[in-house]
């Protein structure tokens, strides 16, 4: 699609001051919290159980190091104390090393089990839902940039839902493609990614207004991110096998490169050839990687 338009923008951008935070945290909380499973599994392969046998380790006269074997008494303090000689040292070595295994079990389940917690209150209590836990008629009464999703989608697709009325004069939609919500699109790979998107439940505005119309670029899709809040312009490119097609295609990504929009950051793409159609296979990854997560 080509044409260059200036388009002036509805609205200012919906604040999405909520999610980045909240997303930052629990991907590291996830992160660490996988780092701990593996420490968990690994400790459980080795770990030696509780004997009561214990190491007492003691300094002759401040000077020579000594090392006992101590053992527990049934339920008393008294202890009953076997000297460790320097040639049966691994004994001294193998008392510790299963001490130091015991805490650091104990001291992972806790952090285990902390972390769970905190990520569930994460995941299930978001600040948003506070505004949007509220009545209609309180919400009117409060300002907050902590907008719950459906309110964010519907500034979200205000923002980009003004047609360039001289682009779609210019190049007019002549298809008998419609998508399931009634959208006129321009092809059948367009109508598919637009059905997609709305059955996996991802806010899209197909051929938005945005800055990059100024530019000359006219993405065909505009995609929300609603977890992270964060928007992605999706371009499919439907030709490839047509020479004058894919070199269009080519320099149109490299614009994009230009302004500042990389595949996976804040650009999405997919390709198909006259043989290869678009495959519904990358289309679900890209959902689930980028617009899901």
């Amino acid at each position: 699609m080509q044409g260059t338009t200036v388009v002036k923008q509805k609205s200012e951008k919906p604040k999405k001051k909520r999610s980045i935070m909240s997303k930052a945290i629990i991907d590291v909380l996830n992160k660490e919290r996988n780092q701990l499973i593996m420490e968990k599994e690994r400790l459980e392969k080795v770990i030696v159980p509780d004997d009561g046998s214990y190491l007492e380790i003691k300094k002759n006269k401040g000077k020579y190091v000594q090392y006992y074997k101590c053992s527990k008494k049934g339920n008393s303090m008294a202890s009953a104390k076997t000297f460790i000689r320097k040639s049966d040292l691994d004994i001294a070595k193998q008392l510790a090393q299963s001490e130091f295994d015991r805490k650091l079990y104990a001291d992972i389940n806790t952090r285990f089990n902390r972390l769970d917690s905190l990520l569930s209150y994460y995941s299930n209590n978001r600040i948003s839902d506070l505004y949007s836990k509220l009545s209609p008629e309180r919400r009117a009464l409060i300002e907050s940039t902590y907008l719950d999703d459906e309110n964010y989608i519907k500034q979200w697709q205000e923002l980009y839902a003004n047609k360039d009325d001289e682009y779609i004069s210019k190049y007019p939609i002549e298809t008998q493609y419609y998508t399931e919500k009634g959208e006129h699109v321009r092809s059948k790979s367009e109508m598919i990614i637009a059905d997609k998107l709305s059955k996996a439940g991802v806010p899209y505005v197909y051929e938005p207004a945005c800055d990059l119309n100024k530019k000359g670029l006219h993405p065909d899709f505009a995609v929300l991110n609603i977890t992270t809040r964060e928007t992605y312009f999706y371009e499919h490119f439907g030709m490839m096998d047509k020479p004058e097609y894919a070199t269009a295609a080519i320099r149109k990504i490299a614009k994009y490169r230009e302004l500042g929009y990389e595949y996976g950051q804040k650009l999405l793409f997919t390709f198909e050839t006259g043989g290869d159609g678009l495959s519904i296979k990358d289309l679900k990854i890209i959902i689930e990687k980028y617009l899901r997560n």
